[in-house]
């Protein structure tokens, strides 16, 4: 199973552009536009983030990451980094709207419960949109303002990767 991170950090008062994936014990990709390589290894998975090994460079060390709502904390070699989810990078089909995400994606790794979006209907902001499960929690993926659905790309039953877009917006709502 591949599993991918593509986002924007914040972190220390910089932005980081995150694109990585980890398959076959593999870790690779780019950070900031530079590539990035290691073995890893997930020792233990759990609610919102896992403990891993990394080797890179004849170096080993132990993270242990966990997301707690957009923030992502990374404890490797006795240091805690603090990373500030700012947006998921843009698919290429994905539209700004005034400068706004133009979608929701899954907070993390799970099945699909329930969606309550359709496309072409408007919510507000807070609406449950699709909920998500994992490790018999649930987790209710909410609009982020008044939005219009444009596309559903999931639905019930679904089993749906951490940052996979669940609904995209055609615009703002009125």
């Amino acid at each position: 199973m591949t599993r991918a991170i593509r986002r924007h950090y914040g972190a220390a008062g910089a932005t980081h552009d995150v694109d990585v994936a980890l398959a076959k014990g593999r870790l690779t990709g780019h950070v900031d536009g530079r590539e990035v390589s290691a073995d890893a290894r997930i020792v233990r998975a759990f609610e919102g983030g896992a403990a891993l090994v990394l080797s890179h460079d004849g170096g080993r060390a132990r993270a242990v990451v966990v997301r707690d709502g957009d923030v992502v904390h990374v404890a490797m070699r006795g240091r805690v980094f603090r990373l500030q989810v700012l947006a998921a990078r843009q698919e290429a089909d994905a539209r700004a709207v005034d400068g706004v995400e133009t979608f929701v994606a899954s907070p993390m790794t799970g099945v699909v419960r329930q969606v309550v979006a359709e496309p072409g209907r408007a919510h507000v902001g807070g609406d449950t949109l699709v909920v998500v499960e994992a490790m018999k929690m649930e987790f209710a993926v909410l609009a982020p303002r008044a939005v219009v659905v444009d596309e559903v790309r999931t639905k019930t039953g679904d089993r749906v990767e951490i940052g996979q877009v669940l609904v995209t917006f055609a615009e703002t709502a009125k």
